[in-house]
């Protein structure tokens, strides 16, 4: 078990060391608002009135 310690700890040592957090965040909060501003907004709609139904009579 030992040797499977020294072993996963050097291999470890060899990986490429990744972008803090943040960084990655910035940098897709700013490709999300490069999409925003390129992308053409769509026409806003009026929402349909739902027909009014006729009052029910007592029987």
């Amino acid at each position: 078990m030992d040797e499977l310690h020294t072993v996963i700890q050097s291999i470890s040592g060899e990986t490429k060391a990744k972008p803090a957090h943040l960084t990655v965040f910035r940098e897709f909060l700013a490709h999300l608002e490069k999409i925003q501003h390129k992308a053409p907004r769509a026409p806003v709609k009026a929402a349909a009135k739902p027909a009014k139904r006729k009052p029910r009579r007592a029987k």
